[in-house]
């Protein structure tokens, strides 16, 4: 059950990185750098494929290693109302990214176009599909105007408290002199070595990640990190870039982690348990915070620039997964110094700032990974699907939210 959620808890984290709607810290990228939220989608396609990239990695890899029996699926047909539900959703989609790409509108103008559209084709929708029925009544026609209006009160009234929380943590930075003080602590440090500084900015941001939801986080770090950074010659695009990682990975921030309190709590598992694996699965955020400083050209320019540095840190990437997950012998002393070797040709990948250093130690990853594979596909390794007896899946109980209380159970 905890890889299952850890799994979950990846996979879900990674919509936050994925275009062409990402997370609230995107549009807020573009605010910051003014620039439209298209540059920002452009440059964070790469870093979001190499992300489930490497998730899907794991997720095969944790598959070989927890799969003894096939588990066969109960799946029910998909009704004429979910048909439309997923139109809907893919009109909505579809309709942002051609406002905001075709027609330049921003963001708020074009989410409220789309919701007139999307959303009035659904009530006529619902009030045909009632009307044509042998009975109905007025409860069910306005049931789904009553759920929309709860949620949006939900969700208006979390905002107002996320915004009240992040305006007081901004002001008592501003009066404190935090982000003075701290600027100036990091423009020594770059004196001294860049990566110390980077250092510096991920513990203040890692320990902003246990408190906020990713947007507040980023925020903050922009404000508090970015300046000094730029200031000392970094590329605004790769501050802004790390900062948006470093807010993403603040949800699986330890040892308060939302999104894997959830998953847990969904699939009945262990919250640590969870959170340790979802870790490793979520290692390419790591890997992109410290990939986009050596290997700029993976933000800096969207277009070819960015194959070159984007294969070096999915190689790194996808090396220190195999280190972390896979089994390279059935004998502990030979596994363990194998996978700390690949462990540290894979980080030389990823910190070497050289390119060409840095390509010709992908060969080693590449042949470990390689002779992984050769051993996977051996008789004495490779698992007979048939042999496998089929077992149906138990369903799942999803969690009782008390609103009241704000409490699952």
């Amino acid at each position: 059950p905890a890889t299952a959620a850890a799994i979950e808890s990846a996979s879900s984290l990674g919509g936050q990185l994925m275009p062409p709607v990402m997370g609230v810290a995107a549009f807020l990228m573009a605010e910051f750098l003014g620039k439209s939220y298209f540059e920002v989608v452009a440059r964070g396609y790469v870093p979001a494929l190499i992300y489930y990239a490497t998730v899907a990695v794991s997720v095969y890899l944790l598959a070989l290693r927890y799969r003894m029996r096939l588990v066969l699926g109960i799946y029910e047909k998909l009704s004429w109302r979910d048909v439309v539900n997923l139109a809907a959703f893919a009109s909505v989609i579809s309709g942002l990214v051609g406002l905001m790409a075709a027609w330049n509108l921003a963001p708020q103008f074009a989410a409220l176009y789309v919701f007139i559209a999307v959303g009035g084709f659904l009530c006529i929708f619902h009030a045909l599909a009632l009307f044509g029925a042998p009975r109905w009544s007025w409860s069910e026609l306005i049931e789904p105007l009553r759920k929309f209006l709860d949620a949006y009160i939900e969700m208006t009234s979390d905002l107002t408290l996320l915004l009240a929380t992040l305006a007081i943590m901004t002001g008592a930075l501003v009066i404190t002199g935090v982000p003075t003080k701290l600027g100036a602590i990091l423009i020594d440090l770059a004196g001294i070595n860049l990566a110390a500084m980077v250092v510096l900015a991920f513990v203040f941001g890692a320990l902003l990640g246990t408190g906020l939801p990713p947007a507040p986080t980023y925020i903050l770090v922009a404000i508090v990190i970015a300046p000094p950074m730029i200031r000392v010659g970094v590329n605004p695009w790769v501050v802004h870039f790390f900062a948006f990682f470093l807010g993403v990975w603040g949800e699986l921030t330890p040892p308060t982690s939302l999104v894997a309190a959830v998953t847990a709590k969904i699939a009945n598992a262990s919250f640590y348990s969870t959170l340790n694996r979802a870790l490793q699965i979520c290692v390419s955020l790591f890997t992109l915070m410290a990939g986009v400083f050596v290997h700029p050209k993976l933000v800096i320019e969207p277009g070819l620039d960015q194959f070159g540095a984007a294969l070096l840190v999915l190689v790194a990437t996808i090396g220190i997964t195999f280190s972390l997950q896979a089994a390279f012998s059935d004998r502990r002393w030979i596994d363990i110094p194998v996978r700390l070797v690949l462990a540290a040709f894979a980080l030389l990948v990823l910190l070497c700032p050289e390119e060409r250093i840095a390509a010709a130690a992908c060969l080693p990853v590449l042949l470990l990974i390689g002779y992984w594979l050769l051993r996977r596909r051996g008789p004495s390794v490779a698992a007979d699907p048939a042999s496998m007896e089929p077992v149906l899946a138990p369903a799942l109980t999803a969690p009782v939210i008390d609103t009241e209380r704000g409490r699952m159970s």
